[in-house]
């Protein structure tokens, strides 16, 4: 006989946010993405916490979210610069799950990031780009300094410091 499958629920809830253990001296496991307080009971205004976060992925995932015709408002923070987490802020138009925004919105930016990283490869690759030799700063300040009159180190003239 087969087993039952649980039935599946159809909420807007974070299936799965993944655990981010961190290394510090105590041994706190934080979600690594958290609901805080303060959301609404159909969740078409939340405030996000994403640990292990900083302006990198808050400011690409504002930007990303307000494309959706959906979304009243985002918004990001960081709440304080030795904390490790960024806050989001996402309000719905027509009770629309701002979950479910999030979701799709980080599957977006994954997806651009995808094809941004694969055609820069791809550029990369063709070689059809403007190359820039390289240029030995070092050795350019120590050639100006010596048609100047003034003694660079390594050379084998020594100034002469008796006057």
């Amino acid at each position: 006989m087969a087993e039952e499958e649980a039935p599946t629920q159809s909420t807007s809830r974070l299936d799965n946010p993944g655990t981010l253990l961190q290394s510090v001296s105590t041994s706190l496991t934080h979600e690594k993405i958290t609901i805080l307080p303060g959301y609404e009971p159909d969740y078409s205004a939340c405030t996000f916490c994403l640990w292990q976060e900083d302006h990198t992925l808050g400011n690409a995932l504002r930007w990303i979210i307000m494309k959706d015709p959906d979304v009243e408002f985002c918004g990001y923070t960081a709440p304080h610069p030795s904390e490790p987490k960024i806050h989001i802020r996402i309000q719905m138009y027509d009770n629309h799950s701002a979950v479910d925004c999030l979701r799709k919105g980080l599957s977006n930016l994954r997806d651009l990031l995808t094809t941004v990283d694969a055609s820069y490869k791809s550029s990369l690759d063709s070689g059809n780009y403007i190359k820039e030799n390289d240029v030995d700063v070092r050795a350019v300040v120590d050639n100006t300094l010596r048609e100047r009159g003034f003694a660079v180190e390594g050379d084998d003239e020594r100034m002469d410091t008796t006057s």
